[in-house]
């Protein structure tokens, strides 16, 4: 499956940073490749002040989020950001994709 990256000129961050961004996304596309049905996946990476933001958003199947939680690599996700302060959030509809975006507070290095 076709994966593209979009970054927005980001700079490095923290090591512990960056590996918690690399795990997620791979995590993300992982469960892309084993649920998702999908055609193509791409990962977004944005940095501002304070934050580092990524995206994986796939085109596949989709899911009801009311009727799915996390499963344990999603939990690991929101585990391994919160423990650095940040944020996970899925983004899912039947028909619609999926996008897992997360968030870590930090300054480039």
């Amino acid at each position: 499956m076709p994966v593209s990256l979009e970054t927005d000129g980001i700079a490095r961050y923290p090591q512990e940073v960056e590996a918690a961004v690399y795990f997620c996304c791979l995590e993300a596309l992982q469960n892309v490749a084993k649920y998702a049905g999908a055609s193509e996946a791409t990962i977004r990476l944005t940095g501002s002040t304070g934050v580092l933001v990524f995206a994986v958003i796939d085109d596949g199947a989709g899911f009801d989020q009311g009727s799915t939680g996390y499963g344990t690599g999603l939990q690991g996700m929101a585990d391994r950001l919160d423990a650095l302060g940040g944020h996970l959030e899925v983004r899912s509809a039947p028909g619609r994709g999926t996008t897992v975006a997360g968030r870590v507070p930090s300054s480039p290095s």
